[in-house]
């Protein structure tokens, strides 16, 4: 178990460096992370309370996308990729599939203002003017888990 909470945490600060550094995120890179989110949700609950939590989740995330498609294709005027990249998509999809959903929900909206309060502190000094949201909510969840497990009357896997 050890074990993986730590190389969670260094995934989770590979994506903030790499997407600090280059505004991308390797695929292989998410999908580790997104596999060791799950596996420490699973270990924690019950096969079917965690296929019916991601199933929420997923359809809630579905929802939210769809209402950036509409919103970026009407009121932008452009596609949701020039808006919102694949690394970040498949970032939400890892928060999805990694937590219940009451702490899906408040983690998902914390991280987004979270990368927005520390996208708008930084931005007079980034060379690069778009938000690396990926990077951002990997650092928010870098210290998400390391107050969880060094406090452990903190419970995120909890309903």
């Amino acid at each position: 178990m050890v074990a993986l909470k730590i190389l969670c945490l260094a995934g989770l600060l590979a994506i903030a460096i790499q997407d600090f550094k280059e505004r991308k995120v390797y695929t292989g890179l998410l999908i580790a992370v997104i596999t060791l989110m799950s596996i420490l949700f699973i270990l924690r609950v019950d096969g079917l309370i965690y296929i019916r939590n991601i199933t929420v989740n997923l359809a809630i995330l579905l929802f939210i996308i769809g209402v950036l498609v509409v919103y970026t294709t009407f009121k932008m005027q452009q596609p949701l990729q020039q808006a919102l990249g694949w690394g970040d998509i498949l970032f939400f999809i890892g928060i999805a599939l990694g937590f219940p959903i009451t702490t899906f929900l408040v983690l998902f909206t914390f991280s987004l203002c979270f990368a927005l309060g520390v996208f708008l502190l930084l931005k007079p000094t980034l060379k690069e003017k778009t938000v690396p949201l990926a990077g951002l909510q990997a650092f928010f969840f870098l210290l998400v888990f390391i107050t969880q497990w060094s406090f452990p009357k903190i419970h995120l896997y909890t309903f």
